[in-house]
């Protein structure tokens, strides 16, 4: 029996299915590098290096600061006025600020290199704190690079180091050491003269020579005049740095190590150029099957001008051809077409500029402003991973009634895992309660003035009834006062009498003259006591008559003052909202009140719409993986008013698609 061969329905057919290798990519962890090593063994040197190949983010104390400086945050300007104070930046700060960037949005997309963790620092975490910290980022690192040195080696390659103390450039021994440049050409010399035979040309050759080494000669001069040696290069400190690093670093990091994958372990020999080092990592790196970075690229022309209006087609093929990475491979079109992805994922559809157009996996995206793009820039897998490019499904469905729009919005939402907002149901009850609750704040509002009225009347009409009881007491008592007045002055009549009748009997009787004189004065000295008593009294009288006078006017003008107001207001009849004169007044009012509405109805009924759609998004948040932020709703039973809509559009509540029925059919 003859097997029967299996034919494929499509044999040539590309089985490379380019949609599911992006997915798979924007779904894979970036490649993280650790580098270990003795302080001065070239780690920063090598983990620059990587940086520019493999895209990555080299997480450094040092760039780091100056980053948060120069973009003027709150920890940048901290960070400037303790510099700037002469103090050291606390290690909690430095770590603090190192582990912001390891969970930053760009990190978790280019992925990063360490080279400064564990530090020999242990004021802020411990070398084993340091190492845990390691282990349990986010990005857990997938390389260890451990570069190895002998201790002499190293501590005499560190201490010939020197810095310009202009540029502070750091030049090695060789680079700026006579001796080392002499030394080197009596050995190219020697070279030479165990070389057999003499070659044509050789002479010309050792001039050139020559006439190098008297320009490195010079170079080296120059050189030697601007650099020093900084104090950490001294040979007995990088000493001490090596001894304490073997002491508390090395032993965790052996641990670490041994743990790793040793198939991602990397060791390199110190002693080596950091060239050679590179290209070492570069060629295990090739062969260990990790992907780099994804470099996302800004497609901008300088020569050619693209402007907003242009279609789309047009569009995309003119940036199809900017900065190609190899000949006749353009970019394509990807499935947001024009459309930003940065707004589409948080719910809104706007179109993308020309001026921030970039290309990313082989594909165009445009972004809608410079903002987006830099977000964009930072880290597109959220924006691009599925279910993306979804629609926010944000509709108004507007018709007549039996026209089955509501059944529409039903099967719409189910399909989209939305909800149905129905106008009538939700947005006019609650604008017929603001109403009710309009009116019965303002009848109350009227009510509560009115009793406050009416209250003010009967406490002026009791106040001037007790005025005018006080002033009749005052009245009656000044009369009294007049009347006791009188005594006195009668009294000072009769002791004149007396006198005038005394000095006729004395001319009368002179007979009698000697013997009345004692009595004479006596008399009238008591005549004189009488009469000044009795001026004092009247004008004793008369002060107190102009006082009392003028502490009544005083009280009736500072009645308000008077502490016994409390006592007459409680005096007064209990006033309620069922008061005749309260009642009386507020009539008008509740007329009035059953015609009110809100002076700008429609802002009512947009602000109700908000707060309802708001609701319906914080409800319907996570309606599918990877839903847009806002959206997931649609609109039905909505009045078609021009004036509605106006507000609505001022308030951004705008839908991205409006379908409205209606029967064509013999025109309606």
């Amino acid at each position: 029996m003859n097997s029967q061969e299996k034919t494929e329905e499509h044999p040539f057919a590309d089985i490379f299915n380019e949609d599911e290798a992006e997915y798979n990519f924007l779904l894979s962890k970036p490649v993280c590098f650790v580098i270990f090593g003795k302080p001065g063994v070239g780690k920063t040197t090598l983990a620059h290096q990587i940086t520019q190949a493999w895209k990555c983010i080299r997480v450094e104390a040092l760039p780091i600061l100056e980053e948060q400086i120069a973009k003027g945050t709150e920890s940048g300007v901290m960070l400037q006025s303790i510099l700037l104070s002469g103090q050291s930046i606390p290690d909690e700060l430095v770590i603090k600020l190192m582990l912001e960037k390891l969970n930053s949005l760009e990190v978790s997309h280019f992925g990063y290199i360490i080279t400064e963790l564990p530090s020999l620092s242990q004021d802020a975490m411990t070398t084993l704190q340091q190492i845990d910290l390691i282990k349990n980022l986010n990005l857990k690192p997938d390389i260890i690079i451990n570069i190895k040195c002998p201790d002499y080696d190293l501590c005499q390659r560190v201490s010939g180091q020197r810095q310009h103390s202009s540029t502070g450039y750091i030049y090695r021994r060789d680079q700026w050491d006579p001796e080392v440049f002499e030394n080197r050409r009596k050995k190219r010399k020697e070279a030479q003269k165990e070389g057999k035979g003499e070659e044509e040309g050789e002479e010309e050759e050792e001039q050139e020579e020559e006439e190098a080494f008297i320009a490195e000669m010079q170079m080296v001069a120059e050189i030697l005049q601007h650099v020093v040696q900084r104090p950490e290069d001294y040979l007995e400190n990088i000493e001490n740095i090596v001894k304490l690093y073997k002491e508390i670093i090395l032993h965790p990091l052996e641990e670490v190590m041994a743990e790793h994958n040793s198939q991602y372990l990397i060791e390199l020999d110190g002693n080596k150029p950091s060239e050679e080092l590179f290209m070492v990592i570069m060629d295990r790196l090739k062969y260990l099957n990790l992907k780099r970075a994804a470099v996302l690229t800004k497609l901008q022309s300088a020569e050619e001008e693209i402007t907003d209006i242009m279609e789309n087609d047009e569009l995309f093929h003119t940036l199809a051809s900017y900065k190609l990475i190899a000949p006749r491979y353009r970019w394509q079109r990807s499935r947001w077409g024009r459309m930003c992805p940065v707004t589409l994922k948080e719910g809104n559809i706007y179109s993308g500029l020309p001026d921030f157009s970039v290309s990313f996996l082989g594909k165009i995206y445009c972004l809608s402003s410079e903002e987006a793009l830099k977000t964009f820039l930072l880290n597109p897998r959220p924006y691009l991973l599925p279910p993306m490019p979804a629609p926010p499904f944000k509709v108004f469905i507007f018709g007549p009634q039996s026209s089955g729009k509501t059944t529409l919005c039903n099967l719409l939402a189910e399909n989209y895992k939305g909800k149905v907002i129905d106008y009538a149901k939700l947005v006019q009850p609650r604008f017929d309660r603001a109403l009710e609750t309009l009116v019965r704040d303002t009848i109350a509002e009227a009510t509560e003035a009115a009793i406050k009225a009416v209250r003010e009347q009967l406490f002026v009409k009791l106040q001037a009834k007790r005025q005018a009881q006080s002033t009749s007491r005052v009245l009656e008592g000044e009369f009294e006062r007049k009347e006791y007045a009188k005594f006195p002055s009668d009294t000072y009549k009769s002791l004149e009498e007396s006198r005038s009748s005394s000095d006729e009997d004395v001319f009368t009787h002179e007979s009698q003259r000697d013997g009345f004189l004692e009595d004479k004065k006596s008399s009238e000295n008591v005549l004189n006591d009488q009469g000044s008593k009795t001026g004092k009294d009247d004008e004793k009288e008369t002060s107190e008559s102009s006082t009392f006078k003028r502490s009544f006017q005083s009280s009736g003008q500072n009645l308000k003052l008077d502490p016994q107001k409390d006592a007459l207001e409680a005096s007064i009849e209990e006033v309620t909202a069922e008061h005749p004169e309260v009642l009386s007044m507020i009539e008008e009012t509740v007329k009035m009140a059953k015609d009110m509405n809100f002076e700008q109805p429609y802002e009512k009924h947009a602000e109700i719409l908000e707060e309802v759609i708001r609701q319906v998004v914080e409800e319907n948040t996570n309606r599918f993986s990877g839903a847009p932020k806002y959206g997931g709703w649609i609109l039905d039973n909505c009045p078609a008013i021009k004036e509605l809509w106006i507000v609505l559009i001022e308030k951004g509540i705008i839908p991205d698609l409006v379908i409205s029925l209606s029967d064509t059919e013999n025109n309606g």
